[in-house]
């Protein structure tokens, strides 16, 4: 089900737009007016992005954004107990029930699990201040439990009923170990929050202790070479065929396609590695969020806000594209995530960055081993883990590089810090050999 929110064309009086909200149900789209109007100057895409705003009625920022996380949270799982396509009545009366309105029809019921569920979604998401991403994540977790039983009640989660939960999530959804003990884990977040609310009486969930054979992925970034080689990449003509060599050493053609977009990927892949922005961040930074030597952002996974200096080469892709305009002010031109990630492999694979990476995980309880050229595993995020693992090597002390990145703690650091330790060590030998051939 995808759930967004836009601004409406009309503006009232006071210039203010109405938010609207987009649902599709069952293959069908569904559209309705939320109630609320704002300046379109404080819209962010799907949120009300200054927090001190107040509208021409009197409604806050913080009223309008509870009413979209409610919208957003009762929507997203929804479509679990959904069993043919609603009315447009249907769906507005939904809308109400969402923001809690008088005017649903809606019959009474004896709650179930899963409309237990949906209420911490919605609670949960709206003090948490949950992002649209984690909202999927419980979306997900949702249809995992619908799959495994759509008419679960608490009492099956006795030491059997879990072990069976996680044994369907390995075994018949094939998850990697570590998907399964998110789930898990997920699964304990909920049954907990019932617990305090008095809705379920199975309190097994805190005594049990599975093992989940969890091995951590290397870190994929760039190399400072590899990074300006991309940099630097002239992209080729569509339709031409580039010669290259696979990781087994083995010449192939790859055909550009796309060279525009590929173009676009290269620049805003190379803003992140050059400013340690996560690809949500870049994709909503405005203009005015630009000075002469930093920007200044309110990350989307944290809701901190960082100033973060900026260099050379980040300079210089603003100015290529500071000429041009696009939607609500933005800095840079926006290529959706998944299409980014496609461009990403492509470019890189261009580039020949082909190095065997083998990675190491469990899938249904079974050691799996998998080596691929590095290219395939490069995606939007590695922009930002180049430069944390760069600035590291660089020297750069560890407190100043989680000031740019808003990191708040060494634990999420650690993984970075014993790459730039291996990178250290590496330069010092070839230090040392230098010396030895005088």
């Amino acid at each position: 089900m995808a759930v967004r929110f836009y601004l409406d064309a009309h503006a009232n009086k006071a210039g203010e737009l109405p938010i609207r909200i987009s649902v599709t149900i069952l293959k069908k789209r569904f559209l309705s007016t939320i109630g609320h109007c704002v300046d379109p100057a404080v819209w962010d895409g799907n949120r009300v992005s200054k927090n001190k705003y107040v509208n021409s009625k009197g409604e806050s920022a913080k009223d309008i954004n509870s009413d979209i996380f409610k919208l957003l949270s009762h929507f997203t799982v929804y479509e679990s107990s959904v069993k043919e396509v609603p009315s447009q009545e249907e769906f507005k009366n939904q809308c109400a029930l969402a923001l809690g309105g008088e005017e649903c029809k809606v019959a009474p019921k004896e709650k179930t699990l899963f409309d237990n569920l949906a209420e911490f979604i919605e609670q949960e998401s709206a003090v948490n201040q949950w992002a649209y991403a984690t909202c999927q994540c419980w979306k997900t977790f949702t249809n995992h439990l619908t799959k495994f039983n759509k008419s679960i009640s608490y009492q099956n989660f006795d030491e059997n009923g879990i072990n069976k939960f996680v044994s369907f999530l390995r075994k018949t959804q094939n998850l990697e170990e570590k998907t399964v003990q998110k789930q898990f884990n997920n699964l304990k977040w909920f049954l907990n929050w019932a617990i305090r609310k008095g809705y379920c009486k199975q309190e097994f969930i805190n005594k049990y202790r599975p093992k989940f054979k969890v091995l951590e992925k290397p870190v994929i970034f760039l190399t400072k070479d590899e990074l300006l080689k991309l940099y630097e990449y002239e992209i080729p003509a569509n339709g031409t065929k580039v010669k290259l060599t696979d990781m087994n050493g083995n010449e192939y053609e790859k055909t550009v396609q796309e060279a525009g977009a590929l173009a676009k990927t290269r620049d805003l892949f190379c803003f992140c590695a050059f400013t340690s922005l996560r690809y949500s961040d870049m994709a909503k930074l405005k203009r005015t969020d630009v000075s002469d030597k930093k920007i200044y952002i309110v990350t989307a996974k944290t809701n901190d806000r960082l100033p973060i200096d900026l260099n050379a080469h980040a300079k210089a892709i603003l100015d290529k594209y500071k000429s041009q305009t696009y939607p609500e002010g933005l800095a840079l031109p926006v290529i959706s995530n998944q299409k980014m990630n496609g461009y990403i492999k492509d470019l890189c694979e261009l580039c020949g960055f082909n190095t065997p990476i083998t990675e190491v995980f469990y899938r249904a309880g079974e050691r799996v081993e998998e080596t691929l050229p590095k290219y395939e595993l490069i995606g939007t995020h590695a922009g930002r883990r180049t430069f944390i693992c760069f600035a590291l090597a660089s020297g750069i002390p560890p407190q100043v590089v989680m000031k740019w990145t808003g990191h708040s703690d060494y634990k999420a650091m650690k993984p970075y810090i014993d790459i730039a330790e291996k990178v250290k060590e590496e330069q010092m030998a070839v230090f040392e050999q230098g010396l030895a051939k005088n």
